[in-house]
């Protein structure tokens, strides 16, 4: 089966397609990238000789070009060719939903109306599909009742990280983190919909309070230059550690106590997964798919409420058993329910269920 997978190619959906593209292969698929909105000449294999992507304008003749049994599609706006392709030849088409177009919570003009058009091309793509998937049940619920839109519920997975260095006390030790404090993660973009300053002013509640603490932040977006802005007036630069990029993720996981995603109605947060493979307890808003990711692994507090945030914060700060008990669920979660296996064998069944009811 010869399948076009649509997209962006960065952030999240990167991690996603990335995943999905080469274990599909190894699964004997022949499977192509293709990223019409990067407007770059030519293409690319940036991660994996396996790995076939294509952008711009490659990307948009290969689409109408050849010959795919299947075309998933990954972002809404970019179906308009996929769209006409089926209505030449009837290629069938796959649409993951990878979210909710949440444009209230944009700080920019452009954004907001980028996401109010990604708002109507959901609506209408959702009409010419053969087959519809959500990331979460989060996600499908929001789907269905805004929009009236049905799907089914593939959730990510991750393969478990096979690195064993840096250890934690090497990791502890390189950020200078003094015995007996407690460090606190997020990973995200610095942006409304994440809200790090409601982590950051729960965080500085607990410096008040005395308590021996440090927060390490990786991220960037438009926050960044307000959060750091914020650090730098609650005199807390000593304390708060931020790098806007790190090529591994996992020293600043194997150093860190707790796991916060303060997160506003967040889709999925393949972010939640890395930290339950690391046994992180994790803490996370009441809102979108992150409880229902988290699960046993995690406490949950009331989203935007500083006050709730810093009382979780405090109860795990204060209890080493319970991040204990918490941590060790993630990995538990991770091989029960958010396998790469898992998710794959679902994609695959319903690209086979998709064509052979199109056939």
């Amino acid at each position: 089966m010869r399948i076009g997978l649509v997209s962006n190619f960065h952030g999240g959906l990167k991690q996603f397609v990335t995943t999905l593209s080469l274990e599909l292969r190894t699964k004997g698929l022949d499977v192509e990238v293709l990223c019409p909105a990067h407007m770059r000449v030519g293409h690319s294999n940036p991660m994996n000789q396996d790995l076939r992507v294509h952008y711009g304008l490659p990307a948009i003749a290969r689409l109408f070009s050849e010959r795919f049994d299947l075309i998933h599609c990954n972002i809404a706006s970019l179906a308009l060719i996929p769209l006409i392709r089926r209505k030449l030849n009837r290629t069938p088409i796959v649409e993951t939903f990878h979210g909710f177009p949440q444009w209230w919570v944009e700080p920019l003009t452009l954004d907001r109306m980028a996401y109010i058009a990604e708002f109507e091309a959901v609506r209408t793509l959702a009409k010419h599909t053969n087959s519809k998937t959500s990331v979460s049940t989060f996600v499908q619920s929001a789907l269905s009742h805004v929009m009236g839109i049905d799907s089914t519920v593939i959730y990510n997975g991750i393969d478990r990280c096979q690195l064993s260095e840096p250890t934690r006390k090497q990791s502890r030790e390189r950020l200078d983190v003094e015995d007996g404090t407690t460090v606190l993660l997020f990973v995200g973009r610095l942006h409304p919909a994440k809200d790090p300053m409601t982590l950051l002013k729960a965080f500085e509640s607990l410096v008040r309070e005395g308590r021996k603490v440090k927060l390490l932040v990786v991220g960037r977006g438009p926050l960044a230059e307000p959060f750091q802005r914020q650090v730098r007036g609650l005199n807390l630069e000593r304390l708060v550690t931020i790098w806007s990029y790190l090529p591994s993720l996992h020293p600043i996981y194997s150093a860190a106590d707790i796991f916060c995603f303060p997160s506003i109605n967040e889709a999925f947060g393949i972010v939640l997964l890395e930290a339950m493979d690391h046994s992180l307890p994790l803490l996370v808003s009441d809102s979108g798919a992150a409880p229902e990711v988290a699960g046993s692994s995690g406490l949950v507090f009331r989203t935007g409420d500083v006050v709730d945030l810093s009382r979780k914060l405090v109860q795990l700060a204060d209890n080493p058993e319970l991040r204990q008990r918490l941590g060790r669920e993630g990995p538990r979660r991770l091989q029960e329910i958010f396998t790469v296996n898992s998710m794959v064998e679902r994609y695959v069944r319903v690209y086979e269920e998709t064509v052979d009811s199109h056939a």
